[in-house]
């Protein structure tokens, strides 16, 4: 055999290397892409739960908020309560005292 032809072989050869190395190569890449895309997914995830999240604390916080408001109306209630039934307590007792004045002047007049 001559050199003549271990020639085509040799290239047929380095071509097969060539086709193996870029495969290879296209396959690594294709992987790289594949593994970004899958990131950015879970960073879109990722920054939907932070979003979340922050809505769920401003909600925490409103409902503290309005808890700790209906506590004081509900103090305010019990304030208003007491003195009404104060008003009417003493009220009671002026309309007696009123009833027992006019029987006064009945029975002097």
């Amino acid at each position: 055999m001559s050199y003549i032809t271990w020639i085509p072989i040799g290239l047929s050869v380095v071509s097969v290397i060539i086709a193996a190395l870029t495969y290879s190569r296209n396959g690594k890449k294709d992987d790289k892409e594949t593994i970004q895309k899958e990131e950015s997914k879970f960073d879109g995830i990722k920054e939907g739960l932070l979003k979340a999240n922050m809505k769920l604390d401003t909600v925490c916080a409103t409902t503290n908020e309005t808890r700790s408001d209906i506590k004081s109306m509900n103090k305010d209630l019990i304030n208003i309560d007491r003195r009404v039934t104060g008003l009417e307590t003493n009220m009671k007792q002026v309309f007696k005292e009123l009833d027992e004045l006019k029987e006064g002047r009945t029975k002097n007049g």
